[in-house]
């Protein structure tokens, strides 16, 4: 079972990159930017001062592959890749988005 501060670090990531993408798109981020920022509390309330390098790479890491979902899915030509992309991304979102209790 993966620690809860390690969780925390992947949505906090996972949360960053979907901020970022939807800034990009020139989309409303509002609940999204909220949802990162309970993610970032939780993340730092938690974190063990001994674990703190491994989850801000953990962090990192989750942030760089949604991002790359976020990218195939909105710009890659192949429609059936892009379509497995935006299904991965929402997928890792969804996981994150029903820890909380306001979803």
């Amino acid at each position: 079972m993966e620690p809860l501060h390690m969780v925390f670090a992947g949505c906090l990531g996972r949360y960053s990159a979907e901020v970022e993408h939807h800034w990009l798109q020139n989309e409303a981020a509002t609940e999204v930017a909220a949802h990162r920022l309970t993610f970032q509390s939780l993340y730092e309330a938690n974190v063990p001062r001994e674990a703190a390098r491994e989850a801000l790479h953990h962090r990192i890491a989750a942030k760089m592959a949604q991002a790359a979902l976020l990218t195939t899915a909105s710009f890659h030509d192949d429609p059936a890749r892009a379509a497995d992309a935006r299904a991965i991304a929402t997928a890792q979102i969804s996981t994150c988005r029903r820890m909380l209790l306001e979803s």
